[in-house]
């Protein structure tokens, strides 16, 4: 059976209606319903119950969904993390990435900022998810396998980045710029860190906006900002040498600007372009399976004759 007639079946169907209603009922009950709960949740059960035509993105968007759902629910479980790492990444990025005085890249980048380095970057960081969903929706209209293969993709390398964030919580640099390597500050607020000369430099307060909302602090390994881009290049690599020098170019920017904009080390970026290669092949491999066909052997009669 195919992605497609998979989900065509009722019981997928009811499946998605029975976690859109669970997740509004979760939301509603934790105190933490907003509109935008209100909406995905009406857009999923849209697409799975409006008809066929809509329901040839429910496979595709369901992941999405998940992935959307997953992040917005860090809070409710980040009472299972273990201790969180405050100095140790800071050392190892010191001695292993050296920057010019002794320093790592994040702190070096801190006192050295521009104005055109800042409009780049802001743009880098506030670009790469619309880049996974603007390629999504290209894959759709195209009638491209790798539609549904990026979307289950970016589940899989948001759901190893949560793991990990609970695993081993660190703190970015920007926290340990603010305060110190010493025991975590559990009351620490988020902060747009480097990105807030975007906003000010603009007038807006974009990434103020979207970073109040980052329920946990301590997600600095891996950055999925620089995992989304590369896995992006990954999905598009066949396509010629133009698609993989821009989505390669847009995927070493949003690398750097994590690392300029003091929200991700080096080893942070590292890790989210392993987790994002992991993601790919783990997706690529599940779909061949699910694709290959099946070998039906015939029973020969005396002689070779396979006639009846």
């Amino acid at each position: 059976m195919t992605s497609r007639s998979l989900a065509k079946t009722p019981a997928f169907i009811w499946l998605v209606t029975l976690l859109a209603m669970g997740h509004l009922m979760l939301v509603t009950a934790t105190g933490r319903l907003r509109w935008d709960h209100v909406a995905a949740d009406a857009a999923l059960l849209g697409v799975a119950w409006a008809g066929p035509r809509t329901r040839r993105f429910l496979f595709g968007g369901f992941p999405l969904w998940l992935t959307g759902m997953l992040l917005d629910s860090q809070g409710l479980w980040l009472f299972l993390r273990g201790p969180i790492h405050t100095g140790d990444l800071w050392v190892w990025e010191t001695q292993w990435f050296p920057a010019p005085g002794g320093v790592n890249w994040p702190q070096w980048w801190s006192t050295r900022s521009n104005v055109v380095l800042d409009l780049l970057c802001g743009f880098a960081y506030a670009a790469y998810l619309y880049e996974v969903f603007l390629m999504a929706i290209f894959f759709f209209v195209k009638k491209d396998a790798r539609f549904e293969k990026l979307c289950w993709a970016f589940l899989v390398v948001n759901a190893l980045g949560v793991v990990t964030y609970l695993l081993y919580p660190a703190a970015p640099p920007w926290y340990i710029l603010d305060y110190g390597p010493g025991p975590a500050n559990l009351a620490a607020l988020p902060s747009p860190a480097g990105t807030a000369r975007f906003d000010a430099l603009l007038g807006i307060n974009y990434f103020a906006g979207f970073y109040a909302r980052n329920p946990n602090v301590f997600g600095a390994m891996p950055s999925l900002h620089a995992a989304y881009p590369f896995m992006v290049m990954l999905f598009v690599w066949r396509d010629g040498w133009k698609w993989r020098v821009g989505t390669g170019a847009f995927a070493l920017l949003v690398a750097f600007s994590a690392i300029y904009l003091t929200h991700h080390y080096v080893l942070d970026v590292l890790a989210g372009l392993a987790f994002a290669l992991a993601a790919f092949l783990a997706v690529e491999l599940a779909f061949s399976r699910k694709s290959a066909p099946m070998t039906v052997s015939m029973p020969l009669t005396p002689g070779g004759d396979t006639r009846a």
